[in-house]
């Protein structure tokens, strides 16, 4: 029986295609490089994580959407509360009413800190032999969407789910 099971290898986004920035650049290179990576009319990205790796190509950590937002604005998107303004809690949390005003200058200002103050562990990797149900099984277990691939532990690429779904979801179709 032939197995029509594709392996991560021949679905994985190679590396020179998939964001990815060294640990000691800038959260605004992050940034520019996320835009970079959207739709024509740049009203939708492409990726919400950038890959971070060292000097020698390995990976080091990823970089969310989310972690960059926090970095620009961790009083209101932190995990500290503040208790001392109570006001408009339906709509807004107590600082990010007082903060609208500010967002582009704090963005502009936080845009310089390195991105490996702001990067969590890398995700769990896999090897690009690993069959694609293996891969998947993997993303469920770790609650993760995109995993990263090595070999030798050289980062080559990323692997997401959306992309075995697409796979997967085409032997479930009529």
């Amino acid at each position: 029986m032939q197995n029509d099971i594709s392996l991560v290898s021949q679905i994985l986004i190679p590396l020179d295609q998939y964001p990815h920035l060294l640990e000691n650049e800038p959260i605004g290179s992050a940034v520019t490089l996320l835009l970079e990576n959207g739709s024509a009319d740049g009203r939708h990205l492409y990726y919400d994580e950038i890959l971070v790796t060292n000097g020698n190509s390995q990976l080091v950590g990823h970089i969310l959407v989310k972690d960059i937002l926090t970095s620009f604005f961790p009083s209101i998107l932190g995990t500290a509360t503040s208790g001392i303004y109570e006001g408009k809690k339906e709509h807004f949390t107590d600082l990010s009413i007082l903060l609208e005003d500010s967002f582009r200058r704090e963005c502009r200002r936080q845009a310089a800190h390195t991105v490996k103050m702001h990067m969590t562990k890398p995700h769990r990797s896999v090897d690009g032999s690993m069959s694609l149900l293996h891969a998947l099984e993997i993303m469920v277990k770790d609650g993760e969407s995109t995993l990263p691939v090595t070999e030798n532990n050289v980062l080559t690429g990323a692997i997401r789910m959306q992309d075995i779904f697409r796979v997967l979801g085409s032997y479930c179709t009529i």
